[in-house]
């Protein structure tokens, strides 16, 4: 970068002690070949498993922040976001185990002004890539994502993940962060880079920033697959009406939502739970559209285009 920078690193917990024993050394090893400036928070979202004792005793020179109650992801990683002291956070999920050299690649975009956020690539071992740049879609009614074209120079993203990602903390605190409306987690990340692309900011995909995740390593262990999947369900529906504002985009999605409930519930009847919860959430999913149609500066079909800009 063209001056020097500081980075936070802010990485929200529950009950991840053996994974905090596992990826935190490589991390401090990572931020000391930075050379830059760093702290490093960890959140601890009501653990019971004595993650914050022993990230205090082992790690003494990392803040750690308690929630007495577990209160989901976004929340966790808003309170950190909002502690941090430097103006690039890397929000880092307990389950990843970084590169040394990981996280030089990503300082340089943030030289561009509407530099939003920047993800880093993930991969399983040493030669396979678990993901690669997505754009949006718009199809049977959804926003989805695609694989995109990994191309040498920068790759636009439709998404950053909030478990790998480094953020522009005043444009994050700008967005109000995490919307908390889709806690215990999915989704959250989709709604706050959806609503960072309407604002007019941008976010990278940048392959040669490395690291290693053990996939729903948290999530996987504490909820049954039908719990997981009634909050996919859901938070895919309450992200669909938060931020879909092209009037045919939205024609499309409410004509096809009843074939789309009928022919899943087939599958899975959760499904209609899920739709039931979501529709609770309407007041205040419309509260939401009120309060932010001020800060949309393009339209769904716009952001779909810009993402694809070469």
């Amino acid at each position: 970068m063209s001056k020097k920078i500081g980075v936070s690193v802010v990485i929200p917990n529950w009950n991840g002690k053996k994974l905090l024993k596992r990826n935190l050394p490589p991390l401090i090893e990572a931020m000391n070949y930075f050379g830059g400036e760093y702290e490093i928070i960890v959140v601890d979202d009501g653990s019971v498993d004595g993650s914050a004792q022993y990230v205090r005793e082992a790690f003494p020179s990392i803040r750690v922040i308690r929630l007495e109650h577990n209160r989901g992801f976004p929340v966790a990683a808003n309170r950190g976001m909002g502690a941090a002291i430097h103006d690039l956070v890397l929000l880092l999920n307990s389950d990843i185990r970084v590169e040394r050299n990981f996280l030089a690649p990503l300082l340089g975009y943030f030289d561009e002004e509407r530099t939003f956020a920047v993800s880093t690539a993930i991969m399983e071992d040493k030669n396979t890539v678990v993901i690669r740049p997505y754009i949006f879609e718009f199809k049977y009614g959804f926003l989805r994502e695609v694989f995109g074209t990994e191309k040498n120079g920068p790759n636009l993203a439709s998404t950053v993940s909030g478990g790998r990602g480094l953020f522009d903390r005043k444009k994050f605190m700008q967005l109000g962060g995490f919307d908390e409306i889709y806690s215990p987690f999915y989704y959250e990340d989709w709604d706050l880079s959806y609503r960072a692309w309407k604002k007019g900011f941008r976010m990278y995909y940048e392959p040669q920033s490395i690291v290693y995740h053990a996939h729903q390593a948290t999530i996987g262990r504490a909820f049954s697959n039908g719990y997981i999947k009634f909050i996919f369900d859901r938070n895919r529906l309450i992200f669909t009406w938060k931020n879909l504002t092209d009037l045919d985009f939205l024609f499309r999605h409410f004509l096809i939502l009843p074939f789309f409930l009928l022919w899943n519930s087939i599958r899975n009847p959760l499904v209609i739970l899920s739709f039931l919860a979501a529709l609770r959430k309407v007041p205040t999913i419309l509260r939401k559209r009120r309060k932010e149609e001020v800060f949309i500066r393009y339209g769904d079909k716009e952001v779909l285009r810009l993402i694809r800009e070469k």
